[in-house]
């Protein structure tokens, strides 16, 4: 079998092969034999830490005294640091007079190595095979390396391809998730530097109060200047983004006349490479994403963004301003429901709390006309006085529910362990004496999530003594699991089960509704404001129960 055909095979094996791994480990066997060598291996740049790395090789001694070592860059270690820093190709047909070989292998004569580069020119590694004869290599064989290096490159460029399609996929699962705008933007700038691999980004949107474009978001320390930073139309490359509705990338940005270096995450000189793209919903601009790479210390390290990079960023941006946009709208709509709810609340407690009102003047008028008495009647007056006891804590209970109905959505979040909280709700609200008995039985090993503790304290204080209202005797149930069945990732799934009569299917679908109740106390909007409670987290809560054996709350929340 020819080198030509040898070499199809392996394009057509590393085709198949979708993990990039196996397909580099691929490569590096095929190097070895196509060649004919004692050793091949494969040396990828590691931008990030900013050397190279051994992970995928052939022959006998590779696994023991190669694979995963790190190499410098530069001319003065070794032929592959040469190479990378460079990007010349080396042949050497006797190491020992290669003065740039640094030995690693006892039993190697001779040795090709050759850069690996990317669309942009930019070199990824280095494809380095080495045999135990002298002179083993002629002309055939660096072009075989040669094309071993061309077929890596095409491994990699495609797994940065899947990296980044699977985070859009991800930044798409945030725009589902996200219920406020300043969690959907921490979302998408996390997993936009996962994929870009940046030292800095940051986020502006306009403030249109002062036509300005402000910060709302960023991964260095201006995070702690967020909402106080802002870049005037045109001011600085940022503002000519925000302004102009036109992306910017640029390398060494601080020759760029429209530079200024105000409110950069690091300082000016130490800026390398610059890229900022604006984020336009329906043809207007309302601000920019903006990442940055610092100059590496190794000068032969290449970290230019690209227009790859920029193509990635720009889909991020678009995919962002349809999420806040959506988030907006979702507002106006939720804001309209709550102002007709705000009206039913308004009605009821006004009616409400009226009767209260007219009870408690009947108790003040009548109390008057018994002080008016020359021997007043003690036990009249303290029936009178406990008459007034309960409507005043009656109208203090309809306030109490209003406060909390106005502000279940209204989330302090803050990492926190649910089983803790569970416990911890559960000693405060369930009867330490009585023919009810508690069984928690709390998965171990959760994972923290952010919410907001006295929020969900509450929301798991209404199901308890709403269950307990249902029942005589008997148990309540409260557990927890991590369930990761439902679509967009893990929840923490709590379950609240009791051994009252249960629900029928008619009443669960209106027993979240505010004003609905089966007691007597209250508004009827306890349950609606563990839904408000739950939704603000970007969970769910519903009813599984059965009639006849008990009603089941469930609370999904996201990890």
């Amino acid at each position: 079998m020819t080198s030509a055909v040898r070499l199809g095979k392996l394009v057509e094996s590393i085709a198949r092969e979708r993990n990039a791994e196996k397909a580099l480990d691929l490569i590096a066997a095929a190097a070895l034999e196509l060649t004919g060598s004692g050793h091949a291996m494969l040396a990828l740049m590691n931008d990030e830490l900013g050397y190279l790395e051994m992970k995928h090789g052939a022959g006998d001694e590779f696994e023991e005294r190669a694979k995963n070592g790190k190499l410098e860059i530069g001319s003065g270690f070794g032929i592959i640091a040469y190479v990378a820093a460079t990007g010349e190709t080396v042949i050497s047909g006797n190491v020992k007079d290669e003065p740039r070989y640094h030995v690693r292998f006892e039993s190697t004569a001779s040795e090709i190595a050759v850069p690996i580069r990317d669309q942009f020119g930019r070199i990824r590694g280095v494809v380095n095979v080495e045999s135990e004869r002298l002179n083993a290599y002629n002309e055939e064989a660096s072009g075989i390396v040669e094309a071993i290096a061309a077929a890596t490159s095409v491994v990699l460029e495609r797994q940065e391809h899947m990296q980044r399609e699977e985070a859009l996929l991800e930044i798409g699962s945030a725009l589902d998730s996200a219920l406020t705008e300043e969690s959907l933007i921490d979302q998408v700038i996390h997993v936009a530097q996962d994929v870009l691999r940046f030292q800095a980004c940051s986020l502006f949107l306009i403030d249109r109060s002062t036509d300005t474009f402000v910060l709302r978001g960023s991964t260095s320390q201006l995070k702690e200047k967020v909402g106080e930073i802002r870049y005037g139309r045109q001011e600085g490359c940022t503002g000519w983004v925000c302004d102009t509705g036109q992306p910017v990338l640029l390398q060494e940005p601080q020759s760029d006349p429209r530079w200024r270096g105000r409110f950069t995450e690091f300082p000016s000189d130490e800026i390398a490479s610059f890229l900022a793209v604006p984020i336009v919903y329906r043809g207007q601009s309302i601000g920019a994403i903006r990442v940055l790479r610092r100059k590496p210390e190794n000068r032969y390290l290449d970290v230019r963004f690209t227009d790859n990079d920029q193509r990635v960023l720009q889909a991020i941006a678009e995919q962002l301003a349809t999420g806040l946009n959506n988030l907006r709208n979702l507002e106006l709509i939720i804001r309209s429901e709550r102002m007709i709810a705000w009206g039913e609340l308004s009605a009821k407690s006004s009616h409400m709390i009226g009767n209260r009102v007219f009870a408690l003047k009947g108790d003040v008028n009548e109390l008057g006309h018994m002080m008016k008495q020359d021997e007043p009647n003690l036990r009249e007056i303290a029936e009178i006085q406990k008459s007034l006891a309960v409507n005043v804590g009656r109208v203090e209970e309809i306030l109490q529910e209003f406060r909390d109905f106005v502000s279940a959505t209204q989330l302090h979040l803050e990492p926190g362990d649910v089983n803790e909280l569970i416990k911890e709700t559960a000693d405060e609200v369930f009867p330490k004496r009585g023919e009810i008995q508690l069984d928690l039985d709390l998965e171990p090993g959760l994972p923290q999530i952010k919410m907001d503790a006295a929020k969900l304290r509450r929301a798991i204080s209404e199901l308890i003594e709403n269950s307990i209202h249902y029942m005589d005797s008997g148990v309540m149930r409260i557990s927890t699991r991590l369930d990761k069945r439902k679509k967009g990732g893990s929840w923490i799934r709590i379950e609240v089960l009791d051994s009252g009569p249960g629900i029928d299917e008619q009443t669960k679908a209106l027993i979240f509704q505010p004003f609905f109740s089966g007691r007597v106390k209250g508004m009827g909007l306890g349950l609606s404001i563990v839904k408000g409670i739950v939704d603000a987290h970007g969970g769910q809560v519903f009813e599984a129960g059965e009639l006849g054996k008990g009603a089941m709350f469930v609370i999904l929340l996201p990890t």
